[in-house]
């Protein structure tokens, strides 16, 4: 029996490394790829256009930097801004930081870029300037590109939840747990605990300089890693902001009952044409969660640098209690 059985594991840990080489030959990544140029979007509304000649004059090299792995780089181009975070059991990573430009700080912000976007993706280097403008002390930090492994283990865990939310039949029988699935929430839960451990490096970097409050923001599938760390954010996290986040197979009703109870407030600003926000907000009304609020935002071609200055002036404002 033990002997079938790590047969069984030695055939699937192989099956799993020649799929993970299969699709790393299928889907090269290019540097470039899906990296309009500014200007290209048209319409969306004001907020878009009084900022489309701001966001052309952004230098050209935060184009080309997609990915984490240039950090070293980055931390060259702008050493002024770097702040390497040593996120406890994980490598470091580095974050870009601008202390307020008021004489009274009103608090930090920290904002996690969306999964394969760097710290200083021009999206995010247009809310920082800004914020700091209006007196918080805001940090940047990169998402990892998902490898392959990650992507599929995603995918399979999806599948597991589907078939367990689809069998009401089964209730009473012995669940019997495949050892490709438990690998696959070993892995997901190693990645859930790095991003984790960032975030609260990041969070501590700020309260070690006596900041009085911290916001997190999260873009896109960021979203989710700042709502995995929330139960173990310290209190001084007060408030949680999502732009245009990507809950990828997690229903409003889920969303709203897993961050119920929760002493934050939050700001949902998602695509204006998008009905996500209705429904979140219908959600978060059941659960009887009073501090959320959602703010549609024209984001045509999705969230981008001449996006920025409605984006930091509504975080601002919602921040402030405006």
């Amino acid at each position: 029996m033990a002997s079938a059985e790590m047969h069984y594991l030695s055939t699937a840990r192989w099956l799993s490394v020649l799929l993970v080489t299969a699709l790393s030959l299928l889907t090269p990544v290019s540097a470039q790829e899906g990296v309009p140029a500014d200007g290209a979007v048209q319409g969306g509304g004001s907020d878009e256009e009084s900022s489309q000649g701001e966001a052309s004059t952004d230098p050209a090299e935060r184009f080309f930097i997609r990915t984490t792995g240039d950090s070293g780089m980055l931390a060259q181009l702008y050493p002024h801004l770097a702040v390497w975070l040593e996120p406890e059991g994980a490598p470091r990573v580095l974050a870009l930081v601008e202390r307020e430009a008021t004489s009274a700080p009103k608090g930090a912000v920290v904002v996690l870029a969306d999964e394969g976007q760097t710290a200083n993706e021009p999206l995010l280097e247009g809310i920082r300037r800004r914020l700091t403008k209006a007196g918080w002390a805001t940090m940047t930090l990169g998402n990892d590109q998902v490898g392959p492994s990650l992507q599929l283990a995603r995918q399979r865990m999806a599948g597991v939840d589907a078939a367990a939310a689809g069998d009401s039949s089964g209730q009473d029988e012995p669940v019997m747990i495949d050892v490709n699935d438990q690998a696959a929430e070993d892995l997901l839960q190693a990645h859930r605990e790095e991003m984790n451990a960032r975030l609260a490096s990041a969070v501590a970097w700020f309260l070690e300089r006596d900041y009085s409050q911290v916001i997190l923001v999260g873009t896109g599938r960021g979203a989710v890693v700042v709502n995995e760390y929330l139960p173990a954010a310290p209190e001084k996290v007060t408030r949680v902001a999502w732009i245009a986040p990507e809950f990828e197979g997690l229903a409003p009703g889920e969303l709203a009952a897993s961050l119920g109870g929760l002493p934050v407030e939050f700001l949902d600003l998602y695509p204006s044409r998008s009905s996500g926000g209705a429904e979140r907000g219908a959600a978060f009304r059941r659960a009887g969660i009073t501090g959320y609020k959602a703010l549609g935002i024209p984001l045509t071609g999705g969230p981008r640098a001449l996006h920025s200055r409605a984006i930091a002036s509504r975080l601002a404002g919602w921040a402030s209690g405006d």
